[in-house]
Parts: C-alpha cells; sequence; structure tokens
C-alpha cells in the first residue's frame, strides 16, 4: 500500500487569489458548503492539523475520496493560507456521514453553511457570497442569422468587498474629494496617495466579478464626487494646469477603465510546482515546533 500523506504535507495555495479561486470552486463546483474555520498562530498549528486529521479524512487521495462518497461517507477539505505570524484555516465538507453536516460529528455545532446569510466566508476585506449579476451573451439571430447581444441576469458565487469595507472606501473616497486631494498612481518608485492612488489600489485587487463591480462602483463614486471640485483643484494648482492643459486633474473615464483596467481573473495553478506545505508555513518559523507531533502519518 502507498505512504499515508502526513497532514503536515498538505499542499498550501501559491497566493492569495489562487486560495480565494480554490475555495470557491469547493463550495461552487463541488457542493462542499458545510465549513468551520479560524485564525490560528503558526505556532500551534502542526498540533492542530494532527487533531483535524483525527477527526476527518483530510489526507485522502482524489480516488479515496471518490470511494467515500460512494459509501456515504463525508468527504473534507483542509485550506490554509499563512499571513504573517497567522494562519487562516478553513475546513470544508460536503454532507457524507462524518462531516459538518452530521449532527454526531465533533464540530456539527460550530458549523456553518456557505449560502445562509450569517455563515458565508471571510477572508481579510473579501465575502464569498452567492449572487446575482449581469453577464452579457450573444445568440444567432433566426432571422438574419447576424450575432445578436443581450445582457442576462445570471446567478452564481463569487468574491465581494465585505460591506464594511465599501464604506470605508466611499468614505476615503469622500475625504479626498473633499480635500481636494487629487494624487497620484504612484510608480517609477513614487508612492500612490490621494484620490488616484485609492482608485488604483483598488484595480489591483483580486478582480472576480462581484469584486470588479464594486470597484467600478466606487469609480462612479469618485467620478460624480470629484466632478464639482475639479474646477477648485485647478484654480489651487494653475502650474499643474499649464502642464496638463484640458487633461488637468482629470480621472481616467469610467468607459477606459472599464476596458482595459480591469481584467478578469485568468485561470491559474492553485499550487506551485512543487507545493509550499503546512510543513514549510510551520518551519518557516518555528522549525522547533515540528517536534510536537513528529513525523508520524496519519491514515484513515
Amino acid at each position: 500500500m502507498p505512504k499515508a500523506l502526513s497532514p503536515l504535507d498538505l499542499a498550501v495555495p501559491r497566493n492569495k487569489t489562487a486560495l480565494m479561486l480554490q475555495l470557491q470552486f469547493l463550495v461552487c463546483r463541488t457542493g462542499y458548503r458545510m465549513w468551520c474555520g479560524g485564525v490560528i498562530c503558526r505556532t500551534k498549528l502542526a498540533a492542530f492539523i494532527t487533531k483535524m486529521a483525527a477527526r476527518y479524512p483530510i489526507t485522502r487521495s482524489t480516488r479515496q475520496r471518490t470511494y467515500d462518497r460512494k459509501r456515504g461517507i463525508a468527504v473534507v477539505h483542509f485550506m490554509a493560507y499563512a499571513v504573517g505570524d497567522k494562519v487562516h484555516w478553513w475546513l470544508l465538507s460536503d454532507a457524507g456521514k462524518g462531516g459538518l453536516a452530521d449532527k454526531s460529528s465533533e464540530d456539527a455545532r460550530v458549523a456553518r453553511d456557505a449560502m445562509s446569510a450569517d455563515g458565508h466566508i471571510i477572508f481579510g476585506d473579501y465575502v464569498l457570497v452567492y449572487a446575482t449579476k449581469r453577464e452579457w451573451r450573444e445568440v444567432q439571430c433566426p432571422k438574419t442569422k447576424k450575432p445578436r447581444g443581450f445582457h442576462k441576469q445570471t446567478s452564481t458565487w463569487t468574491w465581494k468587498l465585505r460591506t464594511e469595507v465599501m464604506r470605508e472606501l466611499k468614505h476615503g473616497i469622500e475625504l479626498c474629494c473633499e480635500h481636494l486631494e487629487y494624487g497620484s498612481e504612484g510608480g517609477n518608485g513614487k508612492k500612490a496617495w490621494g484620490l488616484r492612488g485609492l482608485l488604483a489600489t483598488m484595480r489591483s485587487r483580486p478582480l472576480f466579478s462581484g469584486v470588479r463591480s464594486q470597484v467600478l462602483e466606487l469609480h462612479r463614486d469618485a467620478r460624480d464626487l470629484w466632478k464639482p471640485r475639479r474646477p477648485l483643484w485647478c484654480e489651487r494648482y494653475p502650474a499643474h494646469v499649464e502642464k496638463y492643459k484640458q487633461n488637468a486633474g482629470a480621472l481616467t473615464p469610467i468607459g477606459v477603465v472599464m476596458a482595459n483596467e480591469l481584467p478578469k481573473i485568468p485561470r491559474m495553478k492553485v499550487y506551485a510546482q512543487p507545493p509550499e506545505t503546512l510543513r514549510g508555513i510551520i518551519a518557516d518559523v518555528a522549525p522547533e515546533v515540528l517536534t510536537v507531533v513528529g513525523d508520524k502519518n496519519v491514515s484513515h
């Protein structure tokens, strides 16, 4: 028989966007809606992941999970990602026996449904929700045989900025406009600041469909609030008017932002080759902690 995988050798996503894509995929495509999670210190991760592996079949291979699913046994995934000296973790389960949906499970009382309003998965500034969005579709007209386009309302899982984060960003835009802080997008060694810097930072976020819509909303808010203040800014900085003429104090047009600066997230590999592991993120800060669990494998 092949050697059982140690829980410390579970792979870690290559970056934050890859992590968010994988969480979205698990909830959306394969139905792992029941979950629990939290944040733990790296120094406590070794003991914690060993405890989770003793409770749930998180080290099973794809073939073994298929076998478990046919027998009605829960298929469970453990996801983790290090931010500084903390590790964000999620345990996701389908509806099988022994999983988080099973009332006899040790963690059933703290399990949440990702579909429920109070059970959404959260990571930093973002929340994973089942949302409605407009998609552009094209079909061939049966009479003219020419393509005809239209918008269609569809529902899908996507990441969005949390309500509190959007509120803070809108307030930041209001302050920048109030104080005539036109600012700069940065680059070439210069720091981004002011209204333009804030908007440029928003465009650098992981542009899931939900986030992209919110970033456009923030740009529209900025456009509407800045428009009456732009003449005041031009009066205060005549040298910029002399240098940039009609473009002085102008924000990037919404159409240009939509066309050129909000690319959709491309397909990407979730894990690097070879992938980083839980063992690696522990060893980065406290290699001596690995002696807590030794190098024993956990099998199910």
